[in-house]
């Protein structure tokens, strides 16, 4: 894993873990993990950043996100709880949906064929928020749900962040002991 990927990933941990220390009762969920996979099938077909060719252009590209297979009608699950902030149609995946799940974290769905939830919804870890169907995306003929991760305007590997739990969190965490810069002084008159 290069130096970039390694850093990216302790800063999506810390951002996962410091919301969880200062608001545990809105995060906390039946989950044992911040993020869940989105659909029960889990199958990845194309993985983050693999090469495909988009026939339709005939222009190659790299994959920012992961597709999982599944059936048409199949659940989509919302991978962690959050708020969803955008719903509409990409040119690229089709039907959209976005959850920001902190100032920082957004998970994507995309190739829905139907969206069960609206904009401005909060939704919990594991609701269903679509089912998949729409065969818009040039990176597999096959149906699938795109799952992406973007943390600060940047993708990151969805893989990556289904693997935190909970129990292993704070191996992410990098915690530093600064001097405190006042005084305490006790009177002992």
């Amino acid at each position: 894993m290069r130096k970039s990927n390694v850093l990216a990933f302790l800063i999506v941990a810390a951002a996962i873990a410091l919301p969880l220390l200062l608001f545990p009762r809105m995060i906390y969920c039946s989950y044992k993990s911040p993020f869940i996979m989105p659909m029960a099938s889990g199958n990845i077909i194309v993985g983050f950043r693999d090469s495909y060719l988009d026939k339709m252009k005939q222009v190659e590209r790299k994959h920012t996100g992961i597709d999982i297979e599944g059936e048409a009608g199949e659940n989509v699950l919302a991978s962690g709880n959050g708020l969803v902030t955008y719903i509409g149609f990409s040119p690229i995946g089709g039907r959209t949906l976005v959850i920001r799940h902190n100032e920082k974290i957004k998970t994507t769905y995309l190739n829905l064929e139907q969206i069960l939830v609206s904009k401005g919804s909060q939704v919990s870890q594991g609701d269903r928020i679509a089912t998949i169907g729409a065969e818009d995306d040039p990176s597999s003929e096959t149906t699938h749900l795109h799952f992406g991760v973007i943390y600060d305007d940047k993708y990151l590997d969805p893989e990556d962040l289904l693997k935190i739990d909970y129990k292993s969190i704070s191996k992410f965490l990098y915690l530093k002991y600064i001097e405190p810069d006042f005084s305490v002084s006790l009177n002992q008159g």
